[in-house]
């Protein structure tokens, strides 16, 4: 399953900034500007706008946008695991960009994290008295931080939550609170939708080793403690819960169509996605939320997106600040081409008052989706409650996907394949 105004730097606090940098000058380029690289994966129409908004009033300042790819049209084939090698090399020896977009899957930021080559933004935040957190969505931002600290900032966020068949679950007479259910409780109401409704499973297309990579995203920060140490026991706790999912046919690695499940994963990435994306599947269609996976907080999950960090070595750390502070702002937020939740809490209200003032939304098939004012109160307190971000990492994925297949074939116990696991994360993660 898966899947403002602009906002100045105090002169006192740059100096402030500047000396937690080390007292370093910051690179002035000829004009005598100061010189800030962002580095992105694909050159971002976004980003570019952006960069002509703040330098024209920041005439001291230069961004410069480095992409790795430039031209749209050309192969990505290979190109991915190109620029995290680049990105590795640079950011480990102590050279790169001064903000780095951290949205190509795969980038190790746990790495960069325990190599402190990330600034901590929650520092940052502390020391500028003119950065006003009641204008943003802080359980967002405290449910990105590692390690205590805030060292990568998304822009923007989705939400990763289920769809479902209201009239078909209405149907078999099967209730639940989907407010603070577990991966447990979705299992018992599964097996009761399946006693008493029409359909078979609650869910399907999803092999048992993608499943337990679903879950374990969702509670990385409850697996592994410190971002270094494996455990063992609640990871062996989490593949028996799997397990038990299709034991009692739950879940089904089968294909299945929409119309014979209860329930479909799904990413909302906007207000509008809410009303439309059950609709397209269901007739009486409704988000709910996702099971929480073992000691996960309650409140759902998101997935950042436009996800933006700053080079510890960089000499130009103030500046590359203030910047993330303006693409932070609802100025930046509402330039065309983003997707998604805004971090702005202004920009998501605006979105959430014209989705109101609208009435209703037109899905791709043509048909009129009414948006009510009690569905969208609905939807604001999800966006409130969510607080833990879905941690993606492909070479421990990879890794669970390998080894569990054993476990779930029969093949090989689950104490011996959890080890196995435990073992290879852990040397990943501390070499």
């Amino acid at each position: 399953m898966r899947k403002s105004s602009i906002c100045c730097l105090m002169v006192a606090c740059s100096m402030s900034l500047a000396a937690c940098s080390g007292g370093q000058s910051g690179d002035v380029n000829k004009e005598g500007k100061k010189t800030v690289v962002l580095s992105v994966f694909t050159a971002d129409p976004v980003y570019t706008q952006a960069e002509k908004k703040y330098e024209a009033s920041h005439p001291n300042v230069d961004i410069q946008i480095k992409a790795h790819m430039k031209d749209p049209n050309a192969s990505y084939e290979g190109e991915g695991e190109k620029y995290i090698n680049i990105t590795n090399t640079e950011l480990l020896s102590g050279k790169g960009a001064d903000i780095i977009a951290f949205d190509v899957t795969g980038l190790p930021v746990v790495k960069y994290v325990d190599k402190k080559v990330l600034v901590n933004l929650s520092d940052l935040m502390k020391q500028d008295q003119s950065f006003d957190a009641s204008q943003y969505e802080m359980n967002i931002l405290d449910g990105a931080k590692m390690n205590g600290g805030l060292y990568t900032l998304p822009l923007r966020f989705f939400l990763d939550r289920l769809m479902g068949d209201a009239k078909a679950i209405e149907d078999a007479g099967v209730t639940f609170d989907d407010s603070n259910w577990t991966w447990n409780d979705f299992t018992t109401v599964g097996k009761s939708l399946a006693a008493s409704g029409n359909r078979k499973y609650a869910t399907g297309n999803t092999p048992p080793e993608r499943m337990l990579n679903y879950l374990f995203s969702d509670n990385y920060a409850g697996i592994v403690k410190d971002e270094k140490r494996f455990d063992t026991n609640a990871f062996s706790a989490l593949m028996k819960q799997v397990k038990k999912m299709y034991d009692d046919q739950v879940v089904t690695n089968g294909e299945i169509a929409a119309d014979e499940s209860y329930f479909l994963p799904t990413m909302i990435i906007s207000p509008e996605d809410y009303f439309v994306g059950p609709a397209m599947f269901y007739k009486q269609g409704k988000i709910y939320n996702k099971p929480r996976a073992l000691q996960e907080q309650s409140g759902g999950s998101f997935i950042m997106n436009r996800t933006l960090g700053i080079n510890a070595n960089s000499d130009v750390q103030a500046e590359a600040w203030d910047f993330m502070k303006f693409l932070m702002s609802e100025e930046a937020q509402t330039l065309p081409g983003l997707q998604g939740f805004s971090i702005n809490k202004s920009v998501n209200e605006k979105m959430f008052k014209d989705l109101e003032n609208k009435g209703s939304v037109e899905a791709p098939t043509g048909s009129s989706v009414p948006v009510s004012k009690e569905d969208l109160e609905v939807l604001k307190q999800m966006v409130v409650d969510t607080k833990t971000t879905v941690r993606e990492d492909l070479k421990i994925q990879s890794i669970i996907e390998e080894e569990a297949k054993a476990y779930f074939s029969g093949q090989k116990s689950e104490q011996v394949v959890a080890e196995l696991i435990a073992n290879r994360i852990t040397t990943y993660l501390n070499e």
